[in-house]
């Protein structure tokens, strides 16, 4: 008897694991989330022309293996002179726990910036990319980070 009731312990304690776990992966299926980001004070000399790159961002995670990126944005150049743009990215992703892995499959201009060739080809030299984000959800708010909690990474971004 007793070795009834561990074998059934075990299998309960195993579906509470396996239902966690799916919880924890299946907790972003289906969710869309807008996310808003201001950029300025350039270092590098590339993007030294630009005084702020606004950007806004639509993430809908389609299914549990894929997401769709909406980007829009401005690129203010210090001469005064303004640019928009909008781009599309299809990605693949994998949940671990609070770790997205993330692979962008392809890189779809809507709007492409004629006067920033620089910002053009490095948005798309993520086509191919493989990343690893931290995340945590929080009611109505979803938060990315990165391991070394570098603020160049750390964004948050809202349910819509």
């Amino acid at each position: 008897m007793r070795l009834v009731n561990f074998f059934l312990l075990l299998t309960l304690i195993a579906y509470g694991a396996y239902q966690w776990k799916e919880e924890a992966e299946l907790e972003l299926s289906g969710s869309r989330w807008s996310c808003n980001e201001l950029s300025s004070n350039f270092t590098s000399d590339a993007y030294k022309k630009y005084q702020e790159i606004g950007e806004r961002d639509t993430i809908y995670f389609a299914s549990s293996s894929h997401l769709t990126i909406y980007q829009s944005g401005e690129l203010v150049f210090k001469n005064g002179n303004r640019e928009k743009y909008e781009v599309i990215m299809d990605v693949s992703y994998k949940v671990k726990k609070n770790k997205l892995s993330l692979f962008y499959k392809n890189i779809d201009w809507h709007k492409k910036p004629e006067s920033a060739p620089i910002f053009v080809r490095d948005t798309e030299s993520l086509e191919g990319l493989e990343a690893d984000v931290k995340f945590m959800i929080d009611d109505d708010q979803l938060y990315f980070f990165n391991r070394k909690s570098n603020e160049d990474n750390n964004f948050i971004c809202f349910s819509v």
